[in-house]
């Protein structure tokens, strides 16, 4: 992948908005741990952080949320993450849920640009006669981490609480979460029942409550701001050209080293019409190769069942020693060492 984590990624990447990491890094911060070392060992740049429509790969972030579970021992931290949510961390989404005409029309905003928050899960609204949930349900072939879920639950709820001024509470919350040790911090935190270890997790509220007309409904401004949502959610799932090299080279990896002319061809497209366009999105065939090859051989690391030789071989080196070599350019140890090091 490209160097800098940047605002197109392919729509089958599992991402998650950058704003998002900053509220988990300012939560982290505030039990006094340096987040900008934790985010080193989860491989988040800063300067992605800081960019306006910046993207940060879901499996890092699932990488942050384990270290910030492990340096804080608190294995309900993400329920901490809402008191560092901002207007502007969902984007011009934030401000179109505030001035929705109610609740439910919030929901349904939600559940229509959600991609702009993480593509790892979509959201599903379930009517009922008396009551409805929010779900949050799992993209197939996508992961993320529990804690994540759970940042999400309490953001929605507080976020729910602010655009009704405190008028509207949940009736019940389900998990998909085994039950943490730290189990009252849910209950007291959601003012409401909470089940673990359920098929989805949804959080319900009484319809009466969806439905309420809001006082600072403002459809105008909403939608102003549902068009700038629109144009960031285009510009979102638009495929680099650099994109589809990197799926072509994740594609031929397992036969071998994967050369430039090769990708070319099934590109069908010169070599040098190949360079030129990377060019254009100031990057490189070798540069995106060997991005992938990084990110994969933490991925294929982290799998103990994987042997070193191996992991070599599906990353297309010819001699598991040339592997070694590059493993230990990329991260200053060498792959067992690594793997030791991983929690």
């Amino acid at each position: 992948m490209p160097n800098k984590q940047t605002l197109a990624p392919h729509q089958n990447e599992a991402t998650t908005i950058a704003s998002w990491a900053k509220a988990v890094c300012a939560a982290i911060d505030a039990r006094g741990v340096n987040s900008a070392e934790l985010l080193m060992q989860a491989d988040i740049s800063p300067d992605t952080l800081a960019e306006t429509e910046g993207r940060v790969p879901v499996s890092n972030m699932s990488r942050l949320w384990a270290l910030a579970v492990n340096t804080t021992g608190d294995d309900a931290f993400g329920l901490s993450v809402p008191n560092y949510i901002t207007p502007t961390t969902f984007h011009a989404l934030g401000f179109s849920l505030m001035v929705s005409s109610s609740l439910r029309d919030a929901w349904l905003r939600t559940q229509r640009y959600y991609q702009i928050v993480s593509n790892a899960l979509e959201i599903q609204i379930q009517h009922g006669e008396d009551e409805s949930a929010l779900c949050y349900v799992k993209i197939p072939g996508k992961e993320y981490a529990k804690e994540a879920i759970d940042a999400f639950v309490a953001t929605m709820v507080k976020l729910s609480a602010d655009i009704t001024a405190g008028n509207a509470q949940p009736t019940k919350i389900l998990l998909e979460r085994t039950k943490p040790a730290q189990s009252d911090q849910f209950k007291a935190s959601f003012s409401c029942d909470v089940y673990f270890e359920s098929k989805r997790n949804e959080i319900y509220y009484k319809n009466e409550d969806l439905d309420r007309v809001l006082t600072t409904a403002n459809r105008d401004i909403a939608l102003k701001n549902d068009e700038v949502v629109q144009s960031y959610l285009a510009r979102l799932l638009q495929q680099s050209f650099s994109k589809q090299v990197t799926e072509k080279i994740i594609t031929l990896l397992a036969m071998g080293e994967p050369n430039q002319q090769l990708v070319a061809n099934e590109l069908n497209i010169s070599s040098r019409q190949l360079q030129r366009k990377l060019k254009d999105e100031s990057t490189s065939f070798r540069g995106l190769l060997e991005d992938v090859r990084k990110d994969l051989a933490k991925n294929y690391l982290a799998k103990p069942q994987q042997s070193i030789i191996e992991i070599a071989f599906q990353l297309g080196f010819q001699d598991p020693s040339n592997f070694t070599r590059a493993f230990k350019r990329w991260f200053g140890v060498s792959p067992t060492a690594f793997r030791r090091q991983q929690p």
